[in-house]
């Protein structure tokens, strides 16, 4: 028997990810003698591949952008085909009886499915089982709204099947990106989505995660960059550095790096475990701050301080990690003013060039504190319909402020944000390292930070680092060897400088003769020492000896290099 699986979405290009939920519940489909098929894409396609393969149930999963989307597609596939629809993900949690009726979708099934799915299809497709002992499940009966016993609870993580990916319908999609070390999650913030199992942790065992990840290598060959999804990867020093030491023996095969997520208030305990987790391929490490002010902190739940972040923050950044992301909250309770601007310029200070930062609207998701009891955090919900939003979850915002002076907020944070690294660009204050690290991982493993984002929009800044990183220049330093330096532009003249006003004219810098034939010579042809004894005989009538000319050249080159208009090369 067939089942689809699907993800559908407008607003994201969902090729773009694995989407492995679905496909270890392919996996347990499969092992319990199901024909499983997985699509992740726009909903119109999906319409198109029901009508190819005719599957004898669809399970949709709902994410936090496509309920209303489900809804009206549920209604299409009920009217066309009358198959059973189930509905499941991460927000099923707060799809109720109303959902059912205006979707027409036949089951509601909460929690982890890899058990109770096959179950339900036992059940509604070879009449195998009862519907009542599967646990999580909500449906209508003769009218009346049924919910079941709270979701079953998967203990033992290493007895699931791995994920099925060759159940796919897109075949020239590659997998193996994404995976998960463990479920589950300790800490209860107040902003975070409480579905079933999410404050139980379990762990997979290592050898089976490496096994999985060696697996992934095999069956996609450019595969370089894995993302650990877990909530709380770095809750066990141990079992860190036995991942650690099993990540370093496969990347003696394979250059293979890795992103995982930490809770600061817990690795703060043994920030030592940074640097072998880097030397075994970490690349990216997100940490959870939310805002500037302590007593916001608080109010999330969250169980950190901001000094612990700072520590942490700089010394991640000090250990050579490459990224540290991290993310601002908007709209949520009132903070002290200028506390979240003030902790990103700090964050950016401690860490040029590594500290990523993003911000995002407060959203209140089924089952949060926020949701249920917005006025303990003094906030208020807007269009709780979700009809206006581009997500299906209302607005918030502290009482007493609009959505729009709101949205103001975060524009005006994100200003914060840009103008921080882009005068840490301007004025050479990022480590050419760190840069170099933001190259590597844009270029080799696609990994686009802010920062390289940031540098890509100073034209002068790329072009200058790019040339670096290429290993087709360096930046100048205090020992300039001038018999064996040999400068070169960064780019084309004829692309930048223009004349309009009878002179040259570069960046909105006015050039003096010496300086415009100086940058004439450094073609890369000629050594410092060459293009020095040209320009003097030129020049030299001005000063009162070479080394004063001497001086004014050097003044000149470095002048010319914090501009990001040089870089050189030694032969």
């Amino acid at each position: 028997m067939k089942i689809l699986l699907c993800n559908v979405s407008k607003k994201y290009e969902t090729n773009a990810h694995d989407y492995v939920g679905l496909f270890y519940l392919a996996g347990a489909l499969e092992r319990d003698g199901f024909e499983p098929l997985v699509f992740h894409g726009k909903p119109e396609k999906l319409l198109e591949e029901i009508e190819k393969h005719q599957p004898e149930a669809v399970g949709f999963s709902c994410d936090f952008d496509n309920t209303q989307l489900i809804v009206g597609l549920s209604k299409k596939i009920k009217e066309k085909w009358n198959i059973p629809i189930i509905v499941g993900g991460p927000q099923s949690i707060g799809l109720q009886q109303k959902f059912l009726q205006d979707s027409q979708a036949d089951y509601i099934l909460r929690g982890e499915g890899e058990v109770s799915l096959p179950r339900l299809l036992n059940a509604v497709l070879k009449a195998e089982g009862d519907l009542h002992e599967i646990k999580g499940l909500a449906t209508i009966k003769d009218g009346i709204f049924i919910e079941t016993t709270p979701p079953e609870i998967i203990e033992d993580l290493d007895g699931l099947p791995l994920p099925a990916y060759h159940c796919s319908l897109h075949k020239n999609h590659v997998y193996g990106k994404l995976i998960f070390t463990g479920r589950g999650c300790p800490y209860q913030c107040a902003y975070c989505a409480p579905s079933p199992g999410k404050h139980q942790v379990r762990l997979r065992s290592i050898p089976l995660v490496l096994s999985e990840i060696r697996l992934n290598l095999k069956n996609n060959p450019d595969l370089n960059y894995i993302i650990i999804m877990d909530d709380t990867f770095t809750l066990n020093r141990e079992r860190i550095e036995e991942f650690c030491k099993g990540m370093k023996e496969i990347r003696k095969d394979r250059d293979l790096v890795w992103y995982c997520e930490c809770h600061v208030g817990q690795i703060k305990n043994w920030m030592d475990i940074l640097p072998t987790m880097i030397d075994a391929g970490l690349i990216r490490l997100q940490i959870g701050i939310e805002s500037g002010d302590q007593k916001v902190i608080d109010q999330y739940n969250k169980h950190v301080k901001v000094p612990d972040i700072i520590e942490f923050v700089t010394y991640a950044a000090n250990c050579g990690l490459a990224q540290i992301a991290t993310n601002f909250i908007v709209g949520g309770p009132v903070e002290e003013k200028d506390a979240t601007a003030g902790l990103i310029k700090t964050l950016t200070d401690q860490a040029p060039g590594v500290i990523d930062i993003i911000t995002g609207f407060l959203r209140a998701y089924p089952g949060t504190q926020i949701l249920e009891n917005p006025e303990k955090f003094a906030l208020q919900l807007h269009d709780e319909t979700g009809l206006l939003s581009g997500d299906d979850y209302p607005f918030v915002t502290p009482k007493g402020r609009s959505q729009d002076q709101v949205m103001k907020d975060r524009q005006e944070l994100n200003k914060v944000i840009r103008e921080s690294m882009q005068k840490k660009i301007k004025n050479h204050e990022l480590k050419q390292a760190a840069v170099m690290k933001q190259f590597k991982a844009a270029m080799n493993y696609g990994i686009r930070s802010r920062w390289f984002e940031e540098i890509s929009a100073n034209p002068r800044a790329y072009e200058y680092y790019y040339v670096i990183y290429l290993n087709e220049g360096q930046a100048f330093d205090e020992s300039l060897d001038f018999s064996r330096d040999y400068p070169q532009r960064t780019f084309e003249l004829w692309r930048t400088m223009t004349f309009t006003q009878g002179f040259p004219i570069l960046d909105g810098m006015a050039l003096s003769p010496l300086e415009y034939e100086l940058l004439l010579c450094c073609a890369g042809k000629r050594s410092l020492e060459k293009i020095e004894t040209e320009l003097y005989s030129r020049f030299g009538d001005s000063y009162n000896n070479q080394a004063e000319f001497h001086e004014k050249l050097v003044d000149i080159l470095y002048q010319f290099n914090f501009k990001y208009w040089l870089t050189h090369f030694m032969i």
